[in-house]
């Protein structure tokens, strides 16, 4: 292998938390490699809230500012598939990427950040796509602002289902829990009545409202009359993008099945890092721009050379 071949670090995911670990590692004038496969988890959402001097700007736009901020710095951003990572020493880790398996390039660096993110479950059912993202969401920290005061609808009916519909009560009080023919506990029924949250446990049919307009009406059952709402969120569940950390063999946090990382963003693994929502913190972009940017200044302390090290 010659040494023009390999990079300093390959960052796999260019969401807030890969572009922004990016944009640092350019900066410390490292050889620095990020592959993009354009699906953002928020992809759908309207607009990105709480992001210091970039409030409600458009997911696509806040990513596509950072690609080009990174490219300035003259970091290289590639739009590919990662389809295998693999340890080949201490010190490198090869990536595998391409259309296919058997269509691909192999890359290699000294370290790895994964930046790959979460996918979330979404309801099966008409006209979930038509309102997800505008009246549709997934994420009261990021949204529950805008339904202040708003007929709410919440999809949830795993043990977070009560903890979920509570976090929602800090803007509204008009909110009604959908199980989706899915039984609560009788502990939760009860918490659930305290709060004065209603309950309705029909199997849902679909969703309904001003498609034209993104604007979510009414909840469609399987039986009994519709509920009239302004917005639904909903809490199925998500699972780790990609199973890279499995692979390499990074271990996951045992609490919530996320990877593990230590205050330098460091997996178990040496030479492997993480940043975003794949980590055990709260699920913000300026939370997973902020963790990419301390793996950033991590990684770039773990590469000086050791008779620079003071």
């Amino acid at each position: 292998m010659m040494v023009d071949d390999l990079y300093d670090c390959i960052v796999i995911g260019a969401g807030p938390a890969g572009l922004s670990a990016s944009l640092f590692l350019t900066r410390y004038l490292h050889r620095t490699l990020t592959f993009h496969h354009n699906s953002p988890r928020n992809e759908y959402a309207h607009g990105v809230h709480g992001f210091l001097g970039h409030e409600g700007i458009r997911p696509d736009e806040l990513l596509a500012r950072g690609r080009d901020e990174v490219a300035a710095y003259g970091g290289l951003i590639v739009e590919a598939c990662v389809n295998h990572v693999e340890k080949v020493s201490s010190e490198h880790f090869r990536v595998f990427a391409g259309p296919s398996e058997t269509e691909q390039q192999a890359f290699v660096a000294r370290r790895l950040l994964l930046a790959t993110g979460l996918r979330d479950l979404t309801p099966d059912c008409p006209g979930f796509r038509e309102f997800y993202g505008s009246t549709v969401h997934h994420c009261p920290d990021c949204d529950g602002y805008e339904v202040r005061d708003k007929r709410v609808a919440v999809l949830a009916h795993d043990q977070n289902a009560v903890g979920f519909t509570a976090n929602l009560l800090t803007w509204t009080t008009q909110i009604t829990l959908l199980t989706d023919g899915h039984e609560l506990s009788t502990s939760d029924q009860a918490k659930l009545a305290t709060l004065e949250v209603a309950i309705r446990t029909e199997n849902i049919a679909a969703l309904d409202g001003d498609k034209s307009a993104q604007q979510l009406q009414r909840v469609v059952f399987a039986e009994g009359a519709p509920l009239e709402c302004d917005a639904l969120f909903f809490n199925l569940g998500t699972e780790l993008a990609t199973d890279f950390h499995e692979t390499l063999g990074c271990r996951l946090d045992p609490e919530c099945g996320l990877v593990w990382v230590d205050d330098t963003q460091q997996t178990s693994v040496d030479g492997v890092y993480a940043a975003g929502d794949i980590t055990p913190q709260s699920q913000l972009a300026v939370v997973a721009a902020a963790e990419g940017a301390m793996a950033a200044i991590h990684i770039h302390r773990s590469l000086i050379p050791k008779e620079r090290q003071m």
